[in-house]
């Protein structure tokens, strides 16, 4: 049985409390297309990284193999399609949460890409949620 990708970004949510660097998808949604394409390319060399400093190469080449292969027929990345459709849907969450809970904590893009790799069997460290942290967007806003 497939778990529902709202219940499953609720689910990190609420076990993963922590003080991040990461950013808000209403920050990443006013970005230049260049510096969001930046960012998520940085974002997934850092989970590869953490997951190789973790000490868990084999967890780094899925990640790897995840957004370097296309399905048949696909113009874009396996990981990227998944990556783009859970952040779609974790756009809507954070507009219910905050219309049900206006002090609730706002969803961040790497909450997306972390659903993406717990759903392919990759569990990322808590270092993952700072990897972008001295990122600064080169192009103006939206």
């Amino acid at each position: 049985m497939r778990v529902p990708i709202l219940v499953v970004v609720l689910s990190v949510d609420l076990l993963v409390s922590r003080t991040t660097d990461a950013m808000e998808i209403r920050q990443f949604d006013k970005m230049a297309d260049q510096d969001q394409v930046e960012y998520i390319d940085h974002m997934i060399t850092g989970a590869e990284k953490v997951l190789t400093d973790a000490r868990k190469p084999e967890l780094a080449a899925q990640v790897e193999h995840l957004f370097t292969t296309k399905d048949p027929g696909d113009a874009d990345v396996i990981g990227m399609i998944e990556f783009e459709r859970n952040l779609a849907i974790a756009r809507v969450a954070d507009l219910k949460r905050l219309q049900s809970n206006p002090n609730a904590r706002r969803l961040e893009v790497e909450d997306a890409l972390f659903v993406t790799l717990k759903k392919n069997g990759i569990d990322l460290p808590d270092s993952f949620f700072t990897v972008n942290a001295n990122f600064r967007p080169k192009f103006p806003p939206k």
